[in-house]
């Protein structure tokens, strides 16, 4: 079968194929070889992969696409670098990704073009498996026995808002002969996506992947459930702040309006992320808020004391996201806060004064132990792993976290001035 390379399409000329329960949105998804839905239909068994820890948006999409695929006949297997939080629990029952792949098999191949076997037996001796195989004729050498490593039982993968199959981590690093033996259809939104795919269903103009899903689903003329919808429209809400940013096309209104008539739960979504407010949630956003700064570039920074035992990666992140609709011209969020009360290391002074790199002060007061937390919303496309990569941050979506061996203080004077920086060569 020929596999068509799309690569990253802009909006152009539709070529409708079929109908289906809800209709197409986006002008990129049909401008397509029918061949690509055909190479999705013949499939026995699919491997779906996606990067939560880039967007969880990603995973709820992805979560849609393995139910779908079950639905039509299709053994699909879902494995992300990362699980959906507690967040998500609007998606409802769906299974969480596994977060690795099952060993491949062993086996040991023996050609029998010129001699049969007549008995096999096998016999455990201390550490060792020992293989008895006696010939029905003549004799087995050396050269009749090969060893090989089995392939992983799929003819299809499907990665979902993964730019670079290594952001993957172990699934793709020791599994690689997977991603270059097998299909592999690409479906992201991404400008760094690299193509990486046979087919590439990249679109750039659309808000997330989980849109790119939803018009590939329509191509494929799948019926859609209310459990399904509810993911493609989590994931939507989720990538466009409720439909308050500039994603928010009248295309993305569209499918939304086409999901929620197949029964999407937007109510159920909306009342957990916008409307319900945790009495912790209030009292952390009171903290932040106390503490707020903003300079004129759109930078915005609050820190928060010691022991309140609300403090936390995941909460900060969900706090500062929903702040963000009521913080005009905000482009990056950046909270800092104790994680004990030491204080502060002579050393860490004396490195600054010196100006050493970020990762020379982090390495030399390992010693500490951590003593700062800080997470890092983005407001908008930027690479915020990158910027600071010296303190390994771990990403949440647009948000980062980290922890800094530097007092609080200092770890400020030092990251501050950085996201000033960035922000000022992007504008």
């Amino acid at each position: 079968m020929k596999l068509v390379d799309t690569h990253a399409l802009g909006a152009c000329g539709a070529i409708h194929v079929g109908s289906s329960p809800a209709a197409c949105t986006s002008e990129f998804m049909l401008n397509f070889d029918p061949t690509i839905l055909q190479t999705i239909q013949q499939s026995g068994r699919v491997l779906v992969a996606a990067d939560i820890q880039s967007s969880p948006s990603n995973g709820a999409a992805a979560v849609a696409l393995v139910s779908g695929l079950n639905q039509a006949g299709i053994q699909a297997d879902f494995v992300a670098n990362g699980q959906l939080d507690d967040h998500w629990s609007v998606l409802g029952s769906f299974n969480q990704p596994n977060q690795s792949l099952a060993s491949e098999d062993f086996i040991i191949s023996l050609d029998l073009s010129r001699t049969k076997v007549g008995q096999i037996k096998y016999k455990i001796e201390g550490e060792r498996l020992n293989f008895l195989i006696k010939p029905s004729n003549g004799q087995f050498k050396e050269e009749d026995v090969e060893l090989l490593v089995g392939r992983l039982p799929y003819d299809l993968v499907i990665t979902v808002g993964v730019a670079d199959p290594e952001v993957l981590g172990d699934i793709y690093n020791n599994n690689s002969a997977l991603f270059y033996q097998t299909p592999v259809i690409n479906i992201d939104c991404q400008t760094k996506n690299e193509n990486f795919g046979q087919i590439n269903l990249v679109d750039l103009v659309a808000s997330s992947a989980a849109e790119v899903v939803y018009d590939l689903w329509c191509a494929l003329q799948w019926p859609l459930t209310p459990d399904q919808a509810t993911c493609l429209l989590a994931a939507l809400i989720y990538d466009t702040k409720n439909f308050t940013t500039a994603k928010a096309s009248p295309q993305v209104l569209l499918a939304a309006s086409n999901l929620i008539r197949e029964g999407a739960r937007r109510e159920v979504i909306v009342n957990q992320w916008y409307s319900a407010v945790a009495l912790p949630t209030l009292r952390l956003w009171g903290k932040v808020l106390s503490g707020l700064e903003q300079a004129d570039n759109g930078l915005v920074w609050s820190k928060l004391d010691v022991g309140d035992e609300m403090v936390s990666d995941i909460a900060i992140g969900q706090a500062v996201e929903r702040l963000l609709t009521g913080l005009q011209d905000a482009k990056v969020v950046a909270i800092f806060y104790n994680l004990n009360q030491s204080p502060e290391p002579t050393v860490s002074l004396s490195l600054l004064k010196n100006q050493a790199s970020l990762k020379e002060i982090n390495q030399s007061l390992s010693q500490t132990g951590s003593q700062t937390g800080v997470v890092i919303y983005a407001n908008g496309a930027m690479n915020l792993r990158e910027w600071l990569q010296e303190f390994s941050p771990i990403s949440h979506g647009q948000m980062i976290s980290f922890k800094s061996n530097l007092p609080t203080s200092s770890t400020m004077e030092l990251i501050l001035p950085l996201l000033s920086r960035r922000l000022s060569e992007i504008n």
